[in-house]
């Protein structure tokens, strides 16, 4: 039996409602049949994974994602030589009926499939929980991207509530948002305000407006901090300032907003 990676890390978020985390890389390991009482939703990083899930064997590999839905058998072991690495999440059901608002959690279709889109935003939200970082955001985030497991891959769709409340919300929570964006405000929150869902709060806001909550509040701070480097203010004070856990973190959502660095902007904004 293999040992365990020294890298290996499994943990919880308070910030989620003690959703559980595991970050691995297996090069002989074998999994014994089993099952989890909630979700397993995975994501291949490196190398190739094979598996028994649903009567068959699947395999893996980088960028799939990996679903196994609440008390269903499988197993697991490398399916290369090589071995594979993965960052996987618990959820339980209790996570998306919280969103939803309903008594029918989803049961997905497949359990393996390939998007690139959604893995990147899974790795990426996994990489935040485990560095700390960007947490404040991490529930729109995590919201969003269940909704668009269901929304993608399961069974049963989420509904598209017409409502004649939907304009007046909207506006209501970009308010809320833009209000709140320095200091945070919980998704949960937000939808307690407004009198919906948080899945409706999700679906609604990205359709109306062409963007999640999670984007619109990043968006929110970076130009709070543009504005405030534009009137002389260091970066590190601009990015505490706007809301950023450290400057690492919005220099990165810098970059992917504009394509160049804070430092680039402040140098041809400077007097």
């Amino acid at each position: 039996m293999e040992q365990s990676h020294p890298d290996n890390r499994f943990w919880t978020d308070r910030n989620l409602s003690d959703l559980e985390f595991f970050s691995a890389k297996f090069k002989k390991h074998k999994y014994r049949r089993h099952s989890h009482f909630g979700y397993v939703i995975g994501v291949v990083v490196d190398g190739a994974e094979a598996f028994f899930c649903r009567g068959e064997i699947h395999t893996a590999g980088p960028g799939d994602i990996i679903l196994v839905n609440p008390q269903s058998q499988h197993d697991g072991e490398a399916a290369t030589e090589l071995g594979w690495a993965y960052r996987v999440i618990y959820p339980r059901e209790d996570h998306f009926l919280a969103l939803a608002n309903t008594t029918s959690p989803p049961r997905f279709v497949k359990s393996v499939v390939h998007d690139p889109e959604l893995s990147a935003r899974i790795v990426g939200l996994h990489q935040a929980a485990e560095t700390k970082s960007d947490l404040i955001d991490a529930q729109f985030a995590w919201a969003d991207i269940l909704f668009q497991l269901v929304a993608r891959h399961s069974e049963a769709k989420p509904t598209e509530c017409i409502d004649r409340q939907d304009a007046k919300r909207i506006a209501m929570i970009e308010e809320i948002l833009r209000a709140q964006a320095v200091i945070g405000v919980s998704l949960e929150a937000v939808a307690a305000q407004v009198g919906c869902s948080q899945w409706h709060l999700v679906r609604s806001f990205t359709r109306a407006k062409g963007i999640s909550p999670h984007a619109f509040l990043l968006d929110c701070r970076l130009r709070h901090a543009k504005s405030l480097i534009d009137a002389g203010e260091p970066l590190a004070m601009a990015s505490a300032a706007a809301g950023f856990v450290d400057q690492s973190h919005f220099t990165r959502h810098f970059v992917r907003a504009y394509g160049f660095t804070p430092g680039r902007y402040q140098a041809i904004r400077a007097p």
